[in-house]
């Protein structure tokens, strides 16, 4: 769906307004959302759709997801304290077991990528030949 300028401004503008100081406050974007579905002004739809974009990437920006081959012993904790230390808080963490990794580990912190996986390695060299 395409958004107009207008409506693509407005849905910056509350997202803004959604904002604090430790970052996206869910409660203020809930009442956003139910004041614009409730007047319903024109091109609300694209109002809303842009915002929910922006959300999304908001909460992908601040979640740290490590992906390995076996189940960590830990859980993942020890990765996770250290990506807390060095990014901040994250507004989610995720663990995920997939066996084509085939070892090592992938850790995705917002759009930032770090593959030490042997499937990784392995494709970078296929690459190089």
């Amino acid at each position: 769906m395409k958004i107009n300028r207008a409506a693509r401004a407005e849905a910056k503008t509350l997202f803004r307004i959604c904002r604090s100081e430790k970052g996206l406050d869910e409660s203020r974007l809930r009442k956003v959302v139910a004041l614009i579905a409730k007047q319903r002004p024109r091109g609300y739809l694209q109002v809303l759709g842009r915002l929910a974009q922006l959300a999304k990437l908001e909460v992908e920006r601040h979640t740290h997801e490590v992906i390995s081959s076996i189940q960590l012993e830990d859980g993942g904790k020890s990765i996770f304290a250290m990506l807390e230390k060095h990014f901040g808080k994250p507004l989610a963490q995720r663990t995920e077991v997939r066996s084509e990794v085939l070892g090592g580990l992938k850790i995705r912190v917002g759009s930032d990528v770090w593959d030490a996986t042997l499937r990784g390695r392995l494709e970078a060299l296929g690459r190089s030949v």
